[in-house]
């Protein structure tokens, strides 16, 4: 019976250590997905002539800038405040798409992106938290 416990949690234990990664790298996937979306929004989005580009990228991008080397490092806390950074573009981005007269693309990917690295974030530092738990019981 013991034999078939040990098997189980090896199976757990690498199933658990596939979420985590796999949440890990669909947070970078949609931060980064995020940064691309309003670079192009900002330079190649129609605007007026007088639109100051590089301003609204120093704007736009310096927010994105200061949790990317926790994120890139797996670290919980930072995954955990920028799901509160995302809530800013989400905002946002809704506004935008509120307020548009036609479609726009960009808004809609602000949204997606926002919404996509928020969600896997919290599942990130759940599924981190509970494999934490699980290896400090098994060295008790």
């Amino acid at each position: 019976m013991s034999r078939i416990r040990a098997a189980y949690r090896n199976y757990n234990k690498g199933i658990s250590s596939i979420m985590i990664q796999f949440f890990k790298q669909l947070s970078l996937f949609s931060f980064f997905g995020l940064m691309v979306t309003l670079i192009c929004w900002i330079t190649l989005g129609e605007h007026s002539s007088n639109y100051p580009v590089a301003a609204w990228l120093i704007i736009a991008l310096t927010p994105l800038l200061f949790p990317l080397r926790g994120l890139l490092h797996g670290k919980p806390y930072t995954h955990a405040w920028t799901g509160f950074l995302m809530l800013l573009y989400f905002a946002h981005g809704v506004g935008e798409v509120y307020s548009s007269q036609v479609f726009d693309i960009y808004a809609s990917l602000e949204v997606l992106f926002s919404c996509m690295t928020f969600s896997a974030s919290i599942v990130f530092i759940r599924l981190n938290a509970k494999e934490l738990k699980r290896l400090k019981n098994n060295e008790a």
